[in-house]
């Protein structure tokens, strides 16, 4: 078995010093910038949009269809090997292609918004519907870009304070589109505020032009104003399609009606059963990769040009048998606090806070904590390291959903008790945030963080979306109280993954030659002696 690697201990900044690199470095202000572009149009898909509809009378069931819009954000890694392998015409050329990419995406939400500005819930809902999972689409796109972005240029050790940076930003970004949105809203109604908020979406687009890319590769040369008129026309050509499929009759609605019919004919026990493979198929996949015939293909080297299937090969021949215990985090790590929040927002009205109090404490209050637990995570990460931080996010995540258990059985709802137990929440999701997105982009090969990073994501999307699905079900089965210590008892696997990640040194014995940068097929392996290799050793 190969020896354990030595881990590579992190400069210790104090809090003062942390906060003057941040203020002097362009790849962190680029990154507080990315972050607010990509934090503002998930709120105007979800709360925004669903203010706006209850506004004009649409139906509560109705509404909360919309919610499924947010599966975009889950199977973004169905188009995320596009940002690795296919080169934007014009801007990749001018800005290199995580750049390129990043303004194609941008500039695509923009568009996406100033569609929805023309429309009406009240009037067309399904064309509403269509912006909406077009704002979607092209927002899970700019994710994609933005998370490549931050995996290129930061070292290992500074994944953790990038991430804490990224999340500000996103936070911003979350203000302005319900904050501002909602302002602008009463002034000028819903379609200025996604007409100014999508000219606010054009004005981040000026941060890839400017931000450093370690990764680039743009040609020299290169004429940006015939690079702009290639790229915009690209971006026309692909608006008109995606508008045109997802029209009453569309091709694309066509498509989805035929498959949506195809699994309504199927039997309940047949479609569990198919939903359940779906859940195990990276757990699968992996193992099969583990294996002696699995093995063989990894020696192969073709099996790495298959996009999705081949990122799970990088990882495993990075990893070794560690493979199935990295996604095993990816998976449980956040899906105590996904399963939890779904039913905080009913617990606080049952038990009769007035929404003004609630919208206090979950807005500036809410955000400014959650952005100071978000830098502690940051700072955790580089004095302690990721291993440590890891356990101390899964233990403050048990705690805090523990926390909502004594606050739903509370008699009096005094305001006191919601700041603490939120104030508490949100601290333990923004440290546990920062975390797990610094654990992702470690994990993520730079030769495919694109592709990689969107896998990782999108399976932590997915299964805590699944599992939130029932929140509601067994709310109703076992009251709030008993709900809320069950959500807590679902963070237990993930403190015993991240302790066992801790003690074996495997996450914090990851250097930065550790991750491959020449290519996917560069075979630096990061494999700890705690679990055997892809090769046997």
């Amino acid at each position: 078995m190969s020896a354990p690697q030595t881990p590579t201990k992190p400069a210790k900044l104090g809090l003062s010093a942390t906060m003057s690199q941040i203020a002097r470095s362009p790849r962190n202000l680029a990154m507080l910038f990315l972050g607010a572009s990509a934090g503002l149009p998930i709120m105007l898909v979800y709360q925004v949009l669903s203010i706006w509809m209850r506004e004009a009378d649409v139906s509560r069931s109705t509404i909360g269809f919309f919610v499924w819009v947010g599966f975009a954000y889950s199977l973004k890694f169905l188009w995320a090997p596009l940002v690795d392998r296919v080169r934007i015409p014009g801007f990749s050329h001018w800005l290199g292609n995580r750049r390129g990419w990043t303004l194609f995406a941008i500039l695509g939400t923009a568009m996406a918004m100033w569609g929805m500005s023309f429309q009406d819930p009240a009037v067309d809902l399904s064309t509403i519907a269509v912006c909406a999972v077009l704002i979607a689409f092209a927002s899970a796109t700019l994710d994609i870009c933005v998370d490549a972005w931050r995996v290129d240029n930061a070292s290992n050790a500074d994944q953790a304070m990038v991430s804490a940076i990224y999340q500000l930003g996103y936070r911003f970004g979350m203000i302005a589109a319900v904050t501002g949105g909602l302002f602008i809203a009463d002034l000028g109604g819903f379609q200025m505020t996604y007409l100014v908020l999508g000219g606010l979406a054009v004005l981040g687009g000026s941060t890839p032009l400017w931000a450093p890319d370690l990764s680039i590769t743009r040609e020299q040369d290169v004429n940006p104003v015939v690079a702009l008129i290639l790229g915009l026309g690209t971006l026309a050509v692909i608006a008109v399609l995606l508008w045109l499929g997802l029209m009453d009759g569309g091709w694309l609605r066509t498509v989805i009606g035929w498959i949506g019919g195809a699994l309504s004919m199927l039997p309940k026990r047949l479609a569990g059963g198919l939903f359940i493979l779906v859940l195990a198929s990276p757990f699968l996949i992996a193992l099969w990769f583990v294996s002696r015939r699995g093995r063989a293909q990894l020696q192969t080297g073709t099996v790495y040009a298959v996009p999705i299937l081949g990122d799970f090969a990088d990882l495993v021949r990075r990893t070794g048998a560690w493979a199935l215990v990295v996604l095993a985090i990816i998976v449980t790590y956040r899906i105590s606090d996904t399963t939890m929040g779904v039913m905080a927002g009913p617990l606080y009205i049952d038990l009769g806070y007035d929404k003004s109090v609630i919208g206090t404490v979950k807005g500036a209050f809410g955000i400014s904590v959650l952005i100071f637990g978000a830098f502690l995570g940051g700072l955790s990460a580089v004095r302690y390291g990721m291993g440590r931080s890891m356990v101390i996010g899964a233990v403050l995540t048990i705690l805090t959903n523990l926390a909502f258990a004594w606050l739903a059985q509370v008699e009096t709802p005094l305001a006191a008790y919601l700041f603490v137990t939120i104030g508490a929440d949100n601290i333990a999701a923004g440290f546990a945030g920062s975390i797990f997105i610094a654990f992702m982009s470690i994990l993520a090969n730079k030769a495919m963080s694109a592709t990689q990073y969107a896998l990782y994501s999108s399976l932590f999307a997915f299964f805590g979306k699944s599992l939130a699905g029932f929140s509601g079900v067994l709310a109703d089965s076992v009251g709030y109280q008993s709900f809320f210590v069950i959500t807590a008892v679902f963070g237990i696997p993930a403190l015993i993954l991240s302790i066992w990640i801790w003690l074996s040194g495997f996450i914090d014995g990851i250097d930065e030659s550790s991750t491959p940068k020449a290519g996917p097929f560069v075979d630096t392996p990061m494999r700890p002696s705690l679990l055997p290799s892809v090769d046997g050793s």
